[in-house]
């Protein structure tokens, strides 16, 4: 696992060098967070986003993520691109991930499409897993889509309802449905809570689980008091803030326990 620690240190490190860079590339926010869940050891996520440069309307960047849950870690190393679309009142774009994990050695491809609304959000992702089975765990492919849309008299609270289906190699194929709340009272914090019908993070589709996850957002250009100051937020939602968005997926790998 030490090795595992310096070599996402290193990744991270390898990003956010360019941000030395007055006008060019460069870390724009760093953050983390913590996942509890009632059948899911709890997770730790660390991660940034960093802005590769923009071609004329297409921005481009890159959002790593360092996972550690039951002492075994994991990194997810994505790229994508957004632009304006509808005359600036939305944004789309798209990203690729590649997400490796410790734990028993499982590789995933992941690929994402996103659109930003003035009053809402949709994510939709595909994982593609091409790691073969041990010990008695198999990574299987699966996607999901899920929707932001954020409540017009409080705009600090958004709701998350979802839809996802992973196809089982050995078992039942996981599928269902799954709501999250976030409240973000500051602009550093956000807060969620919510279920969904499968532990798709412990490999079970027997039963349902209820989560909750905080996430800490530090701007790197924005830092101050205000950052922890009560911040209702705007509706509708300026599209253009929402370039710097952390992307929307599942980040750890989907297994099932009990290979053939």
């Amino acid at each position: 696992m030490k090795k595992m620690l310096l070599f996402a240190v290193g990744i991270l490190v390898f990003w956010c060098l360019p941000a030395s860079a007055a006008d060019g590339p460069g870390v724009i926010w760093a953050g983390g967070g913590l996942r509890l869940a009632d059948e899911s050891a709890p997770a730790y996520l660390a991660d940034a986003f960093v802005s590769l440069g923009q071609m004329d309307n297409l921005y481009v960047f890159a959002n790593p993520t360092f996972l550690i849950k039951r002492s075994e870690a994991g990194l997810d190393l994505g790229v994508g691109a957004r632009l304006p679309v509808l005359g600036g009142q939305a944004l789309a774009g798209y990203n690729i991930f590649l997400d490796y994990t410790t734990d028993n050695s499982h590789k995933r491809l992941g690929a994402g499409a996103e659109f930003f609304h003035r009053n809402f959000s949709g994510h939709l992702n595909l994982y593609l897993p091409f790691s073969d089975e041990h010990d008695g765990e198999t990574a299987i492919p699966g996607i999901d889509l899920s929707f932001g849309i954020p409540v017009p008299n409080a705009p600090f609270v958004v709701v998350w309802p979802g839809a996802y289906y992973y196809k089982g190699d050995d078992r039942s194929d996981m599928k269902g449905m799954s709501l999250m709340v976030e409240v973000k009272p500051v602009r550093a914090v956000s807060v969620f809570f919510g279920g969904r019908n499968d532990a798709i993070e412990s490999g079970r589709n027997d039963r349902g689980e209820i989560f909750a996850k905080v996430e800490v957002t530090i701007p790197m250009k924005r830092l101050g008091e205000d950052l922890f100051s009560f911040d209702k937020g705007q509706y509708p939602v300026n599209v253009n803030t929402l370039l710097d968005h952390r992307v929307v997926r599942e980040p750890f790998i989907t297994y099932e326990q009990g290979g053939r």
